[in-house]
């Protein structure tokens, strides 16, 4: 597994996904489909904005909300939108005085990347016992897999991530491509190391890709947003 640590002055959240083709929003983390038809289980529905998703957090994820909760792409947004909300108290909370200031739309910019990132893309094989049906994962929910281990890392945000390679095809290598940013202060080098051996880690214990290469790219480095208003 290669590491390029590379900087950039900021985010770029026009960047297309990495080969993703599929232009609906929603998708099932694993569905199963008979033999002969390539039909996943679940069903289209439009995306939910990050203001509901907010307001939704705000009230203590109560009412339960159906669209939400039981929508994997919605789900996938609310639970990136939650770590960065935790992250941001953090900060808060830190000795920043010395850091420069942050931009007003930097979880916004984020949040457009998990939105995209979490559409339902190609479809990931997995071996099935029963060899009358087909079993698959979904790329939009492995790179819901990825975002959700590299957050897990103590200053680290994921800003994208992509698989690039045949993964429709059985054992074909497959490049998984991170970029993060980094909280400022933190060592860029270390917290890079520990998100390429969680997503290694959560990608081995979950899913069969065959990982050729893992790159993890330092975007840029960041603080709190609450101007964000989020």
């Amino acid at each position: 597994m290669s590491d390029p640590t590379h900087f950039s002055p900021a985010v770029q959240p026009s960047d297309s996904p990495a080969e993703s083709s599929d232009t609906s929003s929603v998708s099932d983390a694993g569905s199963v489909s008979d033999a002969g038809s390539d039909t996943a289980v679940g069903s289209d529905t439009a995306s939910v904005s990050t203001e509901r998703l907010a307001d939704y957090l705000d009230s203590g994820r109560q009412p339960y909300d159906p669209l939400i909760e039981d929508d994997p792409a919605c789900l996938a947004q609310l639970l990136a939108l939650e770590r960065l909300r935790s992250l941001s108290s953090e900060l808060v909370e830190s000795d920043v005085e010395t850091a420069p200031a942050p931009d007003p739309s930097w979880i916004a910019n984020v949040m457009d990347r998990v939105r995209l990132e979490s559409r339902t893309g190609r479809d990931i094989p997995l071996a099935s016992p029963d060899p009358r049906s087909t079993v698959h994962i979904t790329e939009g929910a492995v790179r819901s897999l990825v975002r959700e281990a590299g957050d897990s890392v103590p200053g680290a945000v994921v800003v994208s991530c992509g698989l690039a390679g045949d993964v429709g095809i059985t054992d074909a290598p497959i490049r998984v491509d991170v970029a993060v940013s980094v909280v400022y202060g933190a060592d860029v080098r270390q917290v890079a190391d520990l998100v390429r051996e969680a997503v290694a880690r959560a990608l081995a214990r979950q899913t069969e890709i065959v990982v050729e290469a893992l790159d993890v790219t330092v975007r840029d480095v960041h603080l709190g947003a609450r101007e964000a208003g989020l």
